[in-house]
C-alpha cells in the first residue's frame, strides 16, 4: 500500500555531505551488478555533486528516505541519473520522480547491466530503452 507522505524536496547542501554518504552506504548494496563502479561509493564525489547542486533529497519528518546525484551533460542537456537511492519503507510512491521534477532538467538517462532485473525498474518508471548492449541505456522524458 503507497504511503501517504508529507516531505520536503530539497537540493543537498555541503552540510548534509555525511548524512547523504552514509544513507547512501546503507541503502546502496557494494555487491549489487546495479552499481557496475565503486566511483558510486566515493565520498568526494558525493561532495563534489552536492557543491554544484546536483543531490537533490527527499526529507520525511527530518528523515533521510531518498537521495539522487545526477551529472548534466554540457552537450545536450541530458542529465545522467548517476546514483540514487529510496529507504525501503518509502519504495513504491514515485520518490525519485519527485527529485527529478524538483530540478530545472527534463531528460533523464540511467544506465544498467543488461543481464539484470533492476530493467524493470526503469521499464516500470516510464523510461524507454534507447541502447542496449553490456549495459542498457534508458531514457526518461518528465
Amino acid at each position: 500500500m503507497k504511503q501517504k507522505l508529507k516531505m520536503i524536496v530539497k537540493n543537498a547542501k555541503l552540510q548534509d555531505l555525511n548524512f547523504v554518504v552514509n544513507f547512501f552506504d546503507k541503502y546502496l548494496d557494494k555487491n549489487n551488478p546495479a552499481l557496475y563502479s565503486r566511483e558510486f561509493f566515493c565520498p568526494s564525489g558525493v561532495k563534489a555533486a552536492i557543491s554544484k547542486d546536483l543531490v537533490i533529497l527527499i526529507l520525511d519528518n527530518d528523515n533521510l528516505v531518498a537521495a539522487v546525484r545526477l551529472y548534466p551533460r554540457k552537450r545536450d542537456n541530458i542529465v545522467s541519473v548517476y546514483q540514487f537511492a529510496i529507504s525501503e519503507k518509502y519504495r513504491g510512491n514515485n520518490l525519485l520522480k519527485s527529485m527529478l521534477n524538483f530540478t530545472k532538467y527534463k531528460t533523464f538517462e540511467f544506465v544498467c547491466p543488461a543481464e539484470i532485473k533492476f530493467n524493470e525498474y526503469y521499464e516500470k518508471l516510464g523510461a524507454e530503452i534507447i541502447n542496449k548492449d553490456k549495459l542498457n541505456c534508458w531514457r526518461l522524458n518528465i
